[in-house]
């Protein structure tokens, strides 16, 4: 599982190293902050509309913030801000509570479960710039959509999650229930242990929906346009920002 994560993300940074990740970050923000355990995590921020909510964007393992470089403007479009972390250890979130450290011996030290804590220093930071948990959601990808169910599940008030190829288990990190609020689950036929996981985790989350790729893992479904243009409209359905319920 290790080596299949690794490579599907590897495959994730070649594919986000094109002009539209360059034109996002450049609308971006670059900030900074810090996790409870002492990582120093680099983001790329983009407020959102009035009463909109906050997207925190989590990339794969292997990867980096670039990775939405294509999506996040389109979230922008719907009126969201997002807040595109770099995972500890990966991109510019390289500086640990002993130095410089990377991912590669995260499996050594059990680092990984550990991540989360990098996604609630970002729930944190987005409260410190006036934004409530109510208005904070998560969008992961691979390692990072089971990243993002745990932070869902411990910001009770948080209304909405989407989890790309989510895994039973990597590198220790399993999915939490996310019941309660509206869930997105999606994965690809072609990809078989997220596609299998998204279904078990369909038939015991309550407010999920399934939503399925011709091919790709994690944010290379986004090269079918059919399934993003579906995943955009599920989005702008549920979000405070989209249209309003009678």
């Amino acid at each position: 599982m290790i080596l299949r994560c690794a490579a599907a993300s590897l495959a994730a940074v070649l594919c986000a190293a094109s002009p539209g990740a360059a034109r996002a970050a450049a609308a971006a923000e670059s900030v900074s902050f810090k996790t409870s355990d002492g990582w120093t995590i680099s983001a790329l921020y983009h407020p959102p509309r009035p009463g909109a909510e906050t997207a925190v964007l989590i990339h794969g393992l292997g990867s980096s913030n670039n990775e939405w470089g294509g999506f996040a403007p389109k979230l922008w479009r719907l009126g969201l801000g997002t807040l595109a972390i770099d995972l500890r250890g990966h991109g510019k979130s390289l500086s640990g509570p002993h130095g410089t450290e990377g991912w590669q011996d995260f499996d050594r030290k059990d680092e990984w479960p550990k991540a989360v804590r990098d996604l609630l220093a970002a729930a944190a930071y987005l409260r410190r710039r006036g934004i409530p948990d109510r208005r904070i959601v998560f969008i992961g990808a691979s390692i990072g959509a089971n990243l993002a169910s745990e932070a869902a599940a411990r910001l009770k008030s948080s209304p909405w999650v989407v989890l790309l190829s989510p895994g039973e288990d990597y590198h220790n990190i399993l999915p939490a229930d996310v019941s309660g609020r509206r869930v997105l689950l999606a994965a690809s036929p072609p990809d078989p242990y997220a596609y299998g996981t998204c279904l078990e985790m369909a038939g015991r989350t309550r407010g999920a929906a399934f939503l399925a790729a011709r091919a790709g893992h994690g944010v290379q479904m986004f090269k079918d346009a059919r399934f993003a243009k579906a995943l955009l409209e599920w989005i702008r359905r549920v979000s405070a920002s989209g249209p309003r319920r009678r």
